[in-house]
This record gives C-alpha cells, structure tokens and sequence, in this order.
C-alpha cells in the first residue's frame, strides 16, 4: 500500500470523504508514519547491515563514544574488519579492570551500548579505523502527503496492520468531532495483537544486559 491507498481507505472507513475533512491529508500521513515507527520498534521489522549512513562506523582517535543515526533504537552486532566485537558494559570493564578508561590502542576490542543510539569503544582507538554494524532501525525518511505513491519501508504483508495506529492517533484528535478515548484504546489494543507492546527504556535496558556475554580483558 502507498500513501493515496491509506488516506483512500482511511477515508473510506473513517466516513470522511467530503470537505471540509475532519483530518487533514497531512495529518493522516503524520499518524502514518507514527504507526510505521511504532511497528519497527515492537517488532523489530527493519534489521539493518548495508546502508552506509547508519551501518558504518568510522572511529576518531582520540574519541570513545559515538552517536549513531537516529533511526538506530538497539544493535545486534559489531564488526571489525570482519571479526565480531565483545559487547561489554562499564560494569564488566569495571570487574576487570578499573583503569579500562585510560586504555588507548590501534584495534578496537569491544563496544558498550549507552543509550538507545550511542556506543563506546573500548580501548580509545588511536586511528582512524571503521566498524560495520548490524542494527534494529525505524525508517529513514518519513512518508509526505506530496509524494503520495510512496510505501511505509516495511515489508508489504504488515501495511494492512498500519491502519490501527492511524485510527488510535485520529480518535485522540482533540476535538469534539473527533475525540473518542474509547475507540482509540481499542484500536490501540488491536494494534498490539498485531506488534506487540512497546517495551519501555527500562525493559530494553535489561534485556541488553541479559544478552551481554561476560567479557574478560584482553590488552
């Protein structure tokens, strides 16, 4: 489904197909596209390893921590010239080695995921070498209402599924035509049978730690 088809069948369904509309063209693309993000987030649909801008990694020397491209919200993997980097944590470092911060050299060992989108490279390299990553990411350009015959970036079979999100947000409108919490709640929980719920910070956090590997120093 392109962006004509879902504001077609938003319309069609939502009963608003004659001016003046209750939601605008632009708003139905804007609850779109939340939807899209959504879905990529529970479920995890975009797994990542080829786009240059969010996959390659060039390191500064002198530098340990890293910003990755916004749309990155977890990594799976990291490589350096073809061999998979420890993921570590700075409590692990700590347990091995409590001057781990000071440590420089040529070849990265292993990497600590700060934050949804930030790394750090473990020892603070001195050259400026590159890594590959392979990562869960949300789409990296939004849809438009201009350029209507574009497509969520999600595989096709999940676009019929959108559609709940879309109707959740257009019922939380806050007007006295549109608002209704009731319908929106149920489409939210229809959505959720279709994703998953969002896992909030915390629930990420520990998993990530869950899936670390104990990591022992290898200077």
């Amino acid at each position: 489904m392109n962006v004509a088809d879902f504001i077609e069948r938003f319309r069609l369904e939502m009963a608003d197909n004659a001016a003046p509309y209750l939601w605008s063209d632009e708003e139905i693309v804007a609850y779109l596209n939340d939807a899209v993000n959504e879905a990529c987030i529970r479920a995890r649909l975009i797994e990542d390893s080829t786009t240059p801008a969010v996959c390659m990694l060039t390191l500064t020397p002198g530098q340990s921590s890293y910003e990755l491209h916004k749309a990155v919200f977890d990594i799976r993997r990291v490589t350096f010239n073809g061999k998979a980097l420890g993921m570590s944590s700075v409590e692990a470092e700590d347990e091995n080695d409590l001057t781990w911060e000071s440590r420089k050299g040529s070849e990265p060992l292993r990497v600590i995921v700060s934050g949804a989108n930030r790394i750090r490279v473990v020892p603070e390299p001195t050259e400026p070498v590159s890594l590959k990553l392979t990562v869960y990411r949300t789409p990296i350009n939004e849809l438009s209402s201009d350029a209507d015959s574009a497509s969520p970036e999600i595989a096709a079979v999940y676009h019929p599924r959108l559609k709940d999100w879309v109707y959740r947000c257009a019922y939380l409108k806050h007007d006295a035509e549109t608002f209704d919490e009731t319908s929106a709640n149920d489409f939210e929980a229809r959505f959720d049978r279709s994703f998953g719920t969002r896992p909030d910070a915390n629930v990420v956090r520990k998993r990530r730690d869950r899936a670390l590997p104990v990591t022992r120093c290898n200077w």
